[in-house]
């Protein structure tokens, strides 16, 4: 029987693309591609599968209106970000270390678009509730078998949040500047992310051989 990766995402250009672009590159393995993690306790039945691939980000079901931030509220925060003469000005005059002050500067203009990306996915009703949700399920009830997220807009907030949950690794899922580019980046990626999953499958039975053993 080949190793089974069960996969739950969310979106129906994910799921298409493991199954055009990442399955056919994995002949030895079974892959069940469902939405949501009740469907996959419903289609495993009494089976188990060796590895979960999770999406992180999904629809959050309790932002009963989601919408678009309107433009003029994402100008009106976008204003008040720092700047580059802010990150530049005075720098050489600085009293410490000039490397740390210069980092510690451009990393408020990129939390400050992190701070921003996330409020406005929030609006919109897309966060890793539902990602966390799924993991949090799968430690509950399919406890040692390994769940690997797969996602591509996490945040490092979420990469604590699942680890916290249980998550076994993260694999960051490629982004294309359109759907054609996405599909062709993934094909080249697979492979990779395919090696990635085999490890966390043998992990796995080794930790099982060893308690045999033991």
């Amino acid at each position: 029987m080949k190793p089974l990766v069960c996969f739950i995402d969310d979106s129906d250009f994910e799921h298409d693309l493991v199954r055009k672009e990442i399955a056919p590159n994995a002949p030895d393995l079974e892959f069940l591609q469902v939405f949501t993690f009740e469907e996959a306790r419903e289609s495993l039945g009494t089976e188990v599968p060796d590895l979960f691939l999770l999406d992180l980000w999904g629809k959050d079901e309790d932002v009963l209106e989601p919408s678009i931030t309107p433009r003029e509220k994402l100008e009106e925060r976008i204003a008040r970000f720092p700047t580059l003469d802010h990150v530049y000005e005075g720098l050489d005059d600085h009293n410490g270390e000039v490397t740390k002050e210069y980092l510690r500067r451009l990393f408020a203009i990129v939390d400050g678009w992190r701070t921003l990306f996330e409020g406005v996915c929030d609006r919109i009703g897309q966060n890793r509730k539902y990602g966390i949700s799924n993991l949090k399920q799968v430690r509950k009830y399919y406890f040692g078998v390994p769940a690997v997220v797969y996602t591509r807009k996490s945040m490092i907030n979420d990469v604590v949040a699942i680890f916290r949950a249980g998550a076994a690794d993260l694999f960051i899922k490629p982004t294309g500047s359109n759907d054609a580019e996405t599909r062709r980046l993934t094909r080249e990626y697979s492979p990779q992310l395919i090696v990635g999953l085999r490890r966390k499958m043998e992990q796995r039975r080794g930790a099982h051989r060893a308690q045999r053993v033991s």
